[in-house]
């Protein structure tokens, strides 16, 4: 990492470096082993026979067992096979280790089979499971491969003879040599071998009835005879079994052609700690056995006497020592051969998986703690599993104290090792109480919690985690509308347990989670009539495949179907069995118990997700009664989806909260077991359509099945008809507001008009155009506005009787609140309510501004908004001018009661409506609606409304004040307008237009008339007018609009007005004529101009004439002022200097708090080249959701600020990205923009603050990618890189990324680089690493006392006092300058004063002084 250069001496002694010894090896928990070294042997050579032969084979002092660390790349090993498949081998390796091994690793035979079987010839292939059969011996060259995406290592075993013998020669293969070698060719009289030796021919006789072995399976041979010549050898064979692999001669002196799995003769020479050493081939070779390598599993090394010789096979050989490595256990058997050997005693084999409650420790044995199971069984608990439960540095004795012997502890098995003949388990808490940890702990059917671990695209769905064991969800069989993530919890079904891919398949969805679902897992369990629920897999003209549970599958005929029924791949639903037949199943589908709109009484069952489950209770058919007379019930279970709770989105989770489990409802069906409580009030009121009274021109209800960026598929509430209808999204469209976005979820509301009617083919054509379904009727939009607030009264009233604590506030009410703080995400400020501590309260960064944050613990009075009945929170504002403004009555005051055109300004905006405040004296809250009605999908009413903006009220309801947007306020006065002035010419008739005050006054007259006339009204005739008005067509209510209690006649036209109104306010224009219910012949404008009428045009028309009518207004008052007297001018002027100098000293004041934009004005004005001005004010528009003119203003700042400040460009730049990264799609041309103008690394520094406060990962990672790129020379990137990738998860490739720096980087820049990093490291709980990397710069670079001082100081703020403790007395060891050294002292000094004892900070002194004497005594 650092290079440890030698430096030229510049004189004085020379200090000879410490020699350090590798100790890695030797660490166990962390705490280093000490070596021993072994005395010199004394040489004596000159004593020695010249003659006497030397055996110069290294030697080993313990027999360890194989790991990924000693097993190196090439090296020969045997194996034994412990799982086959058709494409691959599982094969368990010496020191518990697995290799595997595919297709093409077999032999050059079975590869060519293997590629004829793919085109098409299958008539010499066979699967590998049929060639292999577990507990198979083998052996072959062991491979290490990286796993992709990861430092894994796995290991690969290919068995081909050319790759194993390889290095042999033809020439040294004698009798009685064994190897495995490949049939590569079926003779009539025997076998043609693959040896996979150059020049090696070898033939196995046998004739063909006998003939077991395929064309490339492998076999051991032994050679019986060979003839050599000088470039080819041939051989004849035959073959054996892997018991008879016993080589007779002792006299081989070539390790080379002693291959794995052979057995050989092993006489014991010592017994090690952890094995046997001995000697193989007359003590040609030493030779090594594990202790856990021993012939039985409980045997010990005092079991083995010396000097005594034992069969042995061999394992491996180390290729360079040739160290022979051995195993006594030459019956090895596969897990199921344990099993059946194991059936005569009273002990059974344990599974997979298994808890042991008492497991009894024998010893402390090489690479674990070594456990007896029971009375023949061995265990072993690995010390890396027990490693892994600690960190840091650990002392191995107090960690294994809890191992000593006879103890007992509870484990689980995790596996069996075939070679070692026992179990590998784990006592770790977590995985021994883990309640599912195999397949075995799985059964089809069962619910469970899956926990979701990465998402899978081959089969566009997610891999999930339950306990241990892998599952699937698949794209089927997910939930629809629910958001999935990584580390996500999911309730799901088993629907099948695949024990050859060890891999169960789930399902999330609603219709499988019921609690009494049966799940049909086996075909002979599928009785004829039963019901039962499946997926369709797949759709064919003909057919329909569904699937059940454990991969049964049935068939629905379409033609067996009464109607035509539509099936999408995917949908979940119930099947009736009709007929089966073995393995074939034929479906049907089941009546349906409920009919569309019919609507019954519930029982809520469970709470989902996905919405509600509910029960439906209803008497048997044929009124059976069971034993004691009582009739015989049935249950029904069906769903209520969560869209379909309510029309509105935020009341969605209310609804869910006050329907408890247990509680009863009603609910109207819409299609088989899905239920709805939104539409219970329409269908109680209306008659359900059916086909067959469906007409062209009803409007009636459906909703979104699904929904594209072209097409929408809706269902209609139509009786026996259950095909979706397609309505293209542009038909949606009115292009009201331009670029408005049309988002459109599934259960979402839409009415629709029939436009045409197809008996042939059973098909209906609609329109779910606002202008073909709404007559543009405003008292609609009132009905909705008022079943809006009659819903959250509900809630209001459900959660009241639970004793909610939210449900004793109300809308208007003052409370005192105490500040908590801001979240972090959304920025809003969060408080607690007084006297409630369950019920919080918030108030929106929107309606907080610019305001200044209190102190936590601030107490303040609050006035409530409106709440949120879902997740108890009030949402409130706390400026004294609401308070003051905002009255808690429901009620307008009398004198306002008709007095439309007030002012109303938007408090609160939330998903269907607008919480407005009245501008003038104190009155309640006034509701805005934000959709005009349910198939307003651009919002067009309010698309443009924002928090500030003011609407007019209205009184389009008799009772309920209602305010619409300044838009559609405007709009509906020009509607009244041309409504007047068309009037006034049908009654002129032929005559000229009159003088506009003349107009003015017969209209006043006019009015005036008209209201004299209907207060004369008797209140009899306003109740027959009224009762007159409602007329019932067709089952529905219809009335007539009423004005003041007098019936107004509808006009026979194209458009309608928006809606009446009653007596104006004041400012109201007097020309607006009120109806007596004359009919008129005049065409008024209605709903068709407005969305042909431009907004930006008729706001413009009506500012001017209103601009143009103050005018009038002001010069008709000013007129009739009265002169002021001396006096009373004197007076006015001393009140309007008095305003001035009030004015000018709050400008002057610079703590002044600035709310208006001409204070911001002044001051950006005042400071142009000040940045945070600038920023100020941008913060304040954007406060008030004005983003055109903050951006505007950012543009107009970075015009404004001088060239040469360029940090102050800098922010402003940043600035201007933050606004088009959150409000815009325009960042990214922005940013070339930016890049073009400052400098780029400054900016792209900036940018990835941005990014990250943002939380755009993938646009981060793009951003990172490019810096690097671009500037790797520039040493602040890489520290900025790696700060980034912290935080963005990727800790793990921070390591790396150091790498890179330190190559990219030049070497001057190399120390400041790894600080940077080791800081990181630190400063995100890696204390380790940040350790390791100043440990190995202040090793290499001792005279930089800033890094000593750094790597104190991050010890010490890690609360590790006894390691800083310990780098300090290193420092001050170092042959420094006086100057340094002072450093390092008060360093060292101020650690002890602060950490340490007094005992310590005189020690510390002393050894000051101490140097100080020394060093005086050097320079003397």
């Amino acid at each position: 990492m650092v290079p440890n250069e030698k430096s030229f001496p510049r004189g004085g002694t020379i200090h000879a470096e410490a020699k350090t010894s590798d100790i890695s090896s030797n660490i166990v928990f962390g705490a280093s082993q000490k070596k021993t070294r072994k005395a010199p042997k004394i040489k004596e050579n000159f004593l020695n026979d010249p003659t006497e032969e030397q055996n110069d084979q290294l030697e080993a002092f313990s027999a360890e067992s194989l790991n990924l660390d000693t097993l190196q790349d090439d090296m020969l090993v045997m194996g034994v096979v412990k799982e086959t498949s058709a494409t691959a081998l599982q094969i368990a390796l010496p020191g518990r280790m697995f290799a595997r091994t595919l297709v093409a690793d077999i032999s050059e035979a079975y590869t060519r089979v293997a590629k004829a079987a793919m085109s098409g010839d299958t008539s010499e292939y066979h699967d590998l499971t049929e060639l292999f059969q577990v507990g198979r011996i083998v052996y072959g060259k062991a491979i290490k491969t990286e796993k992709l995406g990861s430092s894994r290592i796995s290991l690969l075993l290919s068995l081909k003879p050319a790759d194993v013998h390889g290095s042999l020669h033809h020439k040294s293969i004698k009798k009685g040599f064994i190897f495995s070698g490949a049939v590569a060719e079926i003779q009539e009289h025997g076998y043609v071998i693959e040896t996979g030796m150059q020049g090696l021919q070898a033939f196995v006789a046998c004739e063909e009835p006998a003939q077991t072995l395929h064309v490339g399976q492998l076999a051991f041979l032994k050679v019986k005879k060979v003839q050599h010549n000088a470039h080819q050898s041939t051989c004849t064979c035959v073959q054996v079994e892997q018991d008879q692999l016993r080589i007779k001669s002792q006299n081989e002196t070539n390790l080379d052609y002693i291959l794995p799995g052979s057995i050989v003769r092993f006489k014991v020479t010592k017994h090690l700690k952890d094995g046997l050493k001995g000697s193989i081939m007359n003590e040609s070779f030493s030779a090594y056995i594990n202790e856990h390598h021993l012939a039985n599993a409980l045997d010990t090394l005092d079991a083995y006497e010396l000097n005594e010789d034992y069969n042995a096979r061999v394992l491996y050989v180390m290729p360079l020592t040739k160290l022979v490595y051995l195993t006594l256990n030459l019956d090895i058997k596969a897990g199921d051969e344990v099993a059946k050997d194991e059936e005569d005693q009273e002990e059974e084999p344990f599974k997979v998986g298994s808890v042991v409650e008492k497991a009894k420790v024998l010893r402390l044995g090489s690479g674990g703690v070594v456990l007896l199971l029971n009375k023949k069984l061995k265990g072993i608990i690995s010390y890396g599993s027990i490693r892994a439960n600690f960190k840091g540095n650990y002392d191995k004795d107090e960690v294994l104290s809890k191992y000593a012997r006879k103890t007992k502890h509870k484990v689980r098995i995790l596996g069996y090792d075939v070679i070692e003949s026992m179990y590998y388990c784990s006592d770790d808490p977590n995985v021994v109480n883990e309640k599912i940890y195999s397949l075995e702990d799985i059964n089809a059917g069962d619910l469970v919690t899956a926990k979701i671990f990465k998402k899978d695209d081959k089969i566009k769905g997610w891999s999930v985690k339950i306990g241990k064991v892998k599952g699937i969800l698949e794209q089927f069989y997910m939930a629809p509308n629910v958001r999935y993530d990584v580390g996500q919890s999911l309730r799901c079904r088993v629907l099948e347990v695949n024990s050859e891919r060890k891999v169960c398949y789930l399902s999330n969805r609603s219709e499988y989670l019921g609690k009494g679902l049966k799940l049909l897992n086996d075909y002979s369990a599928a009785q004829v009539g039963n019901v039962y629920t499946g997926t369709v897999v797949r759709c064919e003209d003909n057919y329909v495949l569904v699937k059940f549970g454990s991969g049964v599958k049935g068939v629905l005929h379409r033609q067996s179907l009464k109607e035509q029924s539509s099936f999408f791949e995917g949908q979940t639903a119930k099947f009736r069995i009709l007929s089966r037949s073995k393995d074939q199943i034929t479906l049907s589908l089941p009546e349906d118990k409920f009919q569309l709109g019919e609507i019954c009484p519930v029982e809520i069952t469970n709470a989902l997700d996905a919405g509600l489950e509910i029960k439906i209770t209803f008497a048997a058919e044929d009124d059976e009664e069971d034993e004691e007379g009582n009739p015989v019930v049935e249950e029904y279970v069906g769903l209520i989806p969560l869209r379909l709770l309510s029309d509105h989105l935020e009341l969605l989770h209310a609804q869910m909260r006050v329907h408890p489990v247990g509680s009863h409802t009603e609910a109207a069906c819409i299609v088989q077991n899905i239920f709805s409580l939104r539409d219970v009030a329409y269908f109680s009121g209306q008659l359900t359509k059916d086909w067959q009274s469906v007409q062209v021109g009803d409007i009636i209800r459906s909703y979104v099945k699904h929904a594209t960026e072209q097409v929408v598929d809706l269902m209609v509430s139509v009786r026996n008809y259950n095909k979706p209808v397609k309505v293209h999204v542009k038909m949606l469209r009115l292009n009201a507001v331009k670029n408005a976005p049309v988002e459109l979820v599934p259960e979402q509301l839409l009415l629709v008009k029939v436009l045409s009617k197809e008996p042939e083919t059973k098909t209906l054509t609609v329109s779910a155009k606002l202008t073909d379904v709404w007559s543009g009727d405003l008292s609609d939009t009132a009905k909705l506005v008022e079943s809006y607030l009659d819903e959250v009264a509900q809630i209001k009233r459900a959660l009241q009787e639970t004793s909610a604590p939210i449900a004793k506030y109300s809308v208007g009410d003052k409370i005192n609140v105490v500040f908590k703080g801001i979240d972090a995400t959304s920025h809003d400020w969060v408080y607690t309510v007084e006297g409630s501590t369950k019920v919080s309260a918030l108030l929106l960064s929107s309606v907080a501004g610019t305001a200044i944050a209190p102190e936590a613990g601030t107490k303040q009075q609050a006035i409530i908004l409106w709440i949120d009945y879902s997740s108890d929170v009030l949402l409130i504002s706390n400026k004294k001018l609401d308070i003051a403004h905002i009255s808690p009555s429901g009620e307008l005051s009398t004198n306002l009661i008709g007095k439309a055109g007030m002012k109303a300004k938007v408090l609160l905006k939330l998903e269907s409506v607008a919480v407005c405040s009245l501008k003038k004296g104190t009155n309640p809250l006034v509701i805005c609606p934000i959709r005009l009605h349910p198939n307003d999908v651009e919002n067009s009413g309010s698309a443009e409304l924002r928090q500030g903006d003011f609407c007019n009220l209205a009184f389009i309801h008799d009772k309920l004040p209602i305010a619409v947007p300044e838009t559609v306020w405007r709009l509906w006065r020009g509607v009244k307008r041309s409504a007047a002035d068309e009037k006034s010419q049908v009654k002129a008739k032929k005559a000229k237009v009159e003088e506009p005050s003349k107009q003015e006054k017969s209209s006043t007259e006019e009015t005036l008339t008209k209201k004299k006339g209907k207060a004369e009204a008797t209140p009899t005739t306003k109740r027959k007018a009224e009762e007159t008005a409602k007329t019932i067509t067709n089952g529905q209510k219809k009335s007539q609009p009423l004005t003041n209690g007098v019936v107004k006649e509808k006009p026979k036209q194209n458009g309608k007005l928006f809606f009446e109104d009653k007596t104006p306010a004041k400012n109201a224009k007097s020309e607006t004529p009120v109806s007596n219910g004359t009919e008129s012949k005049a065409r008024l404008p209605g709903v068709s101009s407005f969305w042909e009428t431009d907004v930006s045009q008729s706001k413009e028309a009506s500012s001017d004439e209103d601009e143009d009518q103050d005018a009038e207004e002001s010069q008709q008052n000013a007129a009739k002022k009265k002169r002021l007297s001396a006096k009373e001018k004197a007076k006015a002027e001393v009140k309007e200097e008095q305003r001035l100098r009030e004015i000018e000293e709050r400008n002057a004041d610079p703590k002044a708090r600035l709310e208006t934009i001409d204070q911001y004005e002044r001051l950006v004005i005042a400071q142009p080249n000040n940045s945070i001005s600038w920023l100020k004010y941008i913060a304040f528009l954007l406060s008030n959701t004005e983003i055109e003119k903050a951006r505007g203003l950012a543009r107009r700042a970075i015009s404004t600020i001088s060239f040469r400040e360029t940090q102050e460009l800098r922010n402003m730049w940043s600035a201007l990205l933050n606004m088009e990264l959150v409000y815009s799609n325009n960042f990214d041309e922005v940013l070339k923009e930016a890049l073009n103008c400052n400098d780029p690394l400054e900016i792209y520094i900036g940018v990835v603050d941005i990014l990250k406060k943002n939380k755009k990962k993938e646009r981060l990672t793009s951003v990172l990618t490019t810096i690097l790129n671009k500037f790797k020379a520039e040493l602040r990137v890489w520290p900025l890189a790696a700060e980034a990738y912290f935080w963005l998860g990727k800790s793990d490739q921070v390591h790396n990324l150091l790498q890179r720096a330190l190559r990219a980087l030049p070497n001057q820049d190399h120390i400041n680089c790894i600080v940077s990093f080791a800081r990181l490291y630190a400063k995100n709980g890696n204390n380790e690493m940040a350790q390791t990397l100043l440990d190995d710069v202040v090793t290499s670079y001792p005279k930089r006392i800033d890094i000593w001082s750094v790597y104190v100081d991050m010890l010490i703020k890690s609360d590790l006092i006894d390691a800083a403790r310990n780098v300090l007395e290193r420092a001050v060891l170092q042959k420094l300058k006086p100057n340094k050294m002072q450093v390092i002292y008060k360093k060292y000094l101020q650690l002890e004063e602060n950490h340490g004892t007094e005992a310590t900070v005189a020690k510390v002194k002393q050894q000051a002084e101490e140097w100080v004497k020394n060093y005086a005594k050097a320079v003397k």
